[in-house]
Parts: structure tokens; C-alpha cells; sequence
């Protein structure tokens, strides 16, 4: 199983991108994501299409399983 830390961020133009960290440690707390995620946005360390991000919408571990077909 595929483990990825998705992290939803809005921009100051209104519109969200998506941030993805794969293999998270499996003891990682919101409150480290969101302190970290709070630091990249004051310092407007992260921009999208120029836009800087503004907040945090969504942050949540995504497990994928892979099943072979062939």
C-alpha cells in the first residue's frame, strides 16, 4: 500500500493546489503539518502560478493499494 500526505492550500487567487509528500512518518500530527504549512505561508515560501498560498483547506494520509491485473 502506497502512503501519501495530501495537503490542500488555498491561493490568494482563489484557487487551491494540492501538495503532496509520499511515505509520511507514520507518527506525523496535524499539529506538525499545520505549524509547518503556517511557516510556509507567512513567509509566502510557496507560490502556484504566482499566486501565494493563503490557508490551509484539507490535509489528510491518503492510502492507495495497487492490485495487479496481469
Amino acid at each position: 500500500m502506497k502512503t501519501t500526505l495530501k495537503m490542500i492550500l488555498a491561493l490568494a487567487n482563489g484557487k487551491t493546489t494540492t501538495l503532496s509528500l509520499p511515505a509520511p512518518r507514520e507518527d506525523l500530527t496535524t499539529a506538525e503539518v499545520t505549524e509547518a504549512l503556517n511557516t510556509l505561508i507567512a513567509k509566502k515560501a510557496i507560490t502556484a502560478g504566482g499566486s501565494p498560498i493563503e490557508a490551509i483547506q484539507r490535509v489528510f494520509v491518503q492510502d492507495v493499494a495497487e492490485k495487479a491485473l496481469v
